[in-house]
């Protein structure tokens, strides 16, 4: 079994994404104030410290910009846990007692926790995280904030009633089944459940860990690109709902001057320039709440709800 926690090599780092790197005067620290081991900084450069860094992959979770994104292919994870009738995913120290492995459950936000839910409700499947080996890791400390997770995403109406994730905190009580399902039923489940469109946007093939995308450049990060894909195959009153708890909604105030800074300031391409007379027309579901475009506004001109 590998005993190790993680470390900074399961980040994905793209410093030109981070919000106070792309102007000096955002006050994003949603990263360093959730990193139980202050492994990082953002003072004139995002950096993490190897030695203080743990990979417990939260700071992931809470990028509203993909600046730290998760250096690891989940798209594999989810092709195990299709082959088997109750899968268990777990992490790196416990990869001997499930179907499949992340570095870190930590990294699973409540994008991940909402999309495992549903394409796991449609297949019939329960998922159990396996936990046992989180009270004696460093990482522990992530384990109330994914707790915490879950419980938000039922509280909300989210899980449509019925919870299809377990947590197992104790190693006797978790029981990993390997036996494989034929080879139609395997391709049958992945055309119902949408595994195979989910694991190109939640995983993709391992890059780089240091990268660096122009300022110009525009993409939504990989979990605000997962809700979207999740909530494609609900219902409309289901949609609605998730609509409710994940988006945001900038509104122009009437001292804007159409001066098109918040388009380009952006990362994600939530606000896209259709006319220099006008606001920048907004795009709700390709806003990460990042908050930048009213930070930057010289006339305070832009309100986010």
């Amino acid at each position: 079994m590998v005993e190790s926690s993680g470390n900074r090599d399961d980040l994905r780092i793209d410093s030109s994404r981070c919000l106070p790197i792309r102007f000096n005067e955002s006050r994003c620290r949603r990263c360093v104030d959730i990193c139980p081991h202050h492994a990082i900084s953002i003072e004139g450069r995002l950096a993490i410290n190897q030695e203080n860094c743990s990979g417990c992959l939260l700071c992931t979770t809470v990028c509203p910009s993909g600046a730290l994104e998760p250096n690891h292919e989940f798209n594999a994870c989810l092709e195990e846990l299709a082959k088997v009738s109750e899968p268990v995913l777990g992490c790196r120290r416990t990869s001997d007692s499930a179907n499949a492995a992340l570095p870190c459950l930590g990294g699973l936000s409540s994008e991940h926790l909402l999309a495992l839910h549903h394409l796991l409700r449609l297949s019939g499947k329960t998922i159990s995280l396996n936990l046992s080996k989180c009270s004696g890791c460093r990482n522990g400390s992530m384990l109330p904030v994914l707790q915490e997770r879950l419980l938000n995403i039922a509280h909300e109406g989210l899980d449509s009633g019925g919870n299809r994730i377990e947590f197992v905190d104790i190693e006797g009580n978790v029981k990993v089944q390997h036996e494989s399902i034929n080879r139609r039923s395997f391709f049958t489940f992945i055309r119902s459940t949408l595994f195979q469109s989910a694991a190109a946007v939640i995983g993709g093939a391992a890059e780089k860990d240091w990268q660096y995308t122009g300022y110009a450049e525009k993409r939504e990060p990989l979990r605000r690109v997962l809700l979207n894909r999740t909530i494609n195959g609900l219902t409309t009153e289901l949609q609605q709902l998730i609509h409710s708890c994940f988006d945001s909604r900038i509104v122009f105030l009437s001292t804007c001057t159409a001066c098109q800074g918040c388009a380009a300031i952006c990362p994600t391409g939530a606000l896209l320039t259709q006319s220099r007379e006008v606001h920048p027309h907004f795009f709700a579901e390709s806003c990460s709440g990042c908050n930048l475009c009213v930070e930057f506004c010289l006339d305070g001109a832009l309100n986010r709800t």
